[in-house]
């Protein structure tokens, strides 16, 4: 029983990553860049005309970069190498300090 229980959790946990993952219409990448550009002082606009020139394929709307922009985004581990991960977990906590200031 317990083993059933550890798989069901382990693939709601799967399916909840892949849902939230689509659904946040940006890759990591581009989650990464606006920190990054957040916390130089760009607007929200700015970064996303900029993301728009530089992959026109993106999905990814102004609503979303905004959002995003606040540090409301979670990445996982499994879409990040250790380095990028750890680099974006300093990065989030600093747009929460940018934030509350």
């Amino acid at each position: 029983m317990n083993e059933n229980k550890a798989n069901y959790i382990i693939e709601k946990q799967e399916r909840r990553e892949k849902k939230r993952t689509l659904k946040r219409k940006a890759n990591a990448d581009e989650v990464i860049f606006i920190f990054e550009k957040v916390l130089e002082g760009w607007k929200t606009i700015r970064i996303y005309n900029t993301i728009i020139q530089q992959t026109p394929r993106s999905a990814i709307d102004k609503k979303w970069v905004e959002k995003i922009a606040t540090g409301n985004s979670k990445l996982y581990e499994s879409e990040l190498t250790k380095e990028k991960y750890t680099y974006y977990l300093e990065l989030r906590e600093k747009v929460y300090l940018f934030h509350k200031k």
